[in-house]
């Protein structure tokens, strides 16, 4: 029997999304097993120091309800591997401060911090791409020069410096937009961009300056091609062969990147939220290290570690799409 192609194309996405699937588990409970042993190994006592109080005996009768609930007397590995499996079920046991569950001192924060790190890499990416095709486009040496300072100083400048800028020069000097605060998408959607303006940019900028430099040196190698030059024999214009002949190959380099770059973006935010008062994940991040607060570092470690490794699938599959000699392999 001949196994038609439509089955065997069938048959390799499905183990193609298996596959990735996979890694996403993998990546998820190696990350989260670091944070575990980091601490246990970090902390004289280990967490059961932290959360019974040093010097105390696992087999007193008044701590035992504590011991059975994080799991104390069981190595840290085993330890991990059951907080995993009720981490599966979006049970991520209870804090350490407070004993409160952690799932919902989490719930409000995370479309916070997802909404500026999506605007943020929407906003890196078009500026980026702008940028970078414009660069490609240059032909005097000085206009280059010029391009390439800018972006080098854009990729140079950490985000909290240009938030500090930003706040300063927008919101104290001018009060043209709020200097601190979050205001929800569901409340205002005007309040809610006008909040989002300045973080998001403060986090998209630098970026935008890495995916430029991309962006400017795969254009000008993919214009160096035969086929590039082949349209340019034709006598199309430049910036047409760019748009429809260099475009879509010099645009893979970048996607191959995305990944790593919203993964670079999510720890900008964590960083500036807490600069503009925004009650997202920094704020919880912050206190959680403070306090040494081991489930709920491991759960922002494990909800961060997805979205990158999801974001990076989907940049594989769209990578996987723009060019076909890679669809073979899926």
């Amino acid at each position: 029997m001949i196994t038609r192609p439509s089955s065997t194309r069938a048959l390799r996405g499905a183990r193609g999304l298996l596959g990735w699937f996979g890694r996403l588990v993998l990546a998820l409970y190696l990350s989260t097993l670091a944070v575990f042993l980091v601490l246990e190994i970090s902390i004289d006592g280990g967490m059961a120091t932290v959360v019974l109080g040093a010097g105390e005996d696992l087999d007193n009768p008044r701590l035992a309800e504590q011991v059975e609930a994080y799991n104390f007397k069981d190595p840290v590995p085993l330890r991990h591997a059951k907080w995993f499996l009720d981490a599966a079920q979006f049970d991520f046991n209870r804090s350490s401060r407070g004993d409160r569950p952690v799932q919902p001192m989490l719930t409000p924060r995370l479309p916070i911090s997802f909404e500026i790190a999506i605007l943020a890499l929407g906003s890196a990416v078009v500026i980026g791409l702008t940028a970078g095709f414009s660069g490609a486009l240059l032909s005097r040496s000085s206009s280059k020069f010029a391009h390439t300072a800018v972006i080098s100083t854009l990729q140079g400048t950490p985000a909290f410096i240009l938030a500090a800028v930003a706040t300063w020069v927008i919101s104290v000097k001018y009060g043209l937009l709020p200097a601190a605060g979050w205001e929800r998408l569901s409340t205002s959607v005007s309040g809610n961009l006008e909040r989002a303006l300045m973080p998001v940019l403060a986090i998209a900028l630098p970026e935008a300056g890495i995916i430029a430099r991309l962006v400017t040196t795969s254009t000008r190698s993919v214009l160096d091609e035969e086929f590039i030059l082949a349209a340019q024999a034709k006598g199309l214009p430049r910036r047409q062969v760019i748009v429809r002949h260099a475009l879509r190959p010099a645009s893979m380099t970048l996607l191959t990147q995305l990944g790593l770059i919203f993964g670079s973006l999510l720890s900008g935010v964590i960083i500036v939220e807490q600069m503009f008062g925004i009650g997202g994940m920094g704020i919880v991040l912050e206190e959680a290290s403070i306090n040494r607060d081991l489930h709920v570092l491991a759960a922002i470690t494990a909800y961060v570690t997805a979205i990158i490794v999801v974001i990076r699938g989907l940049s594989e599959l769209v990578y996987r799409w723009a060019d076909p000699r890679t669809r073979a392999s899926f």
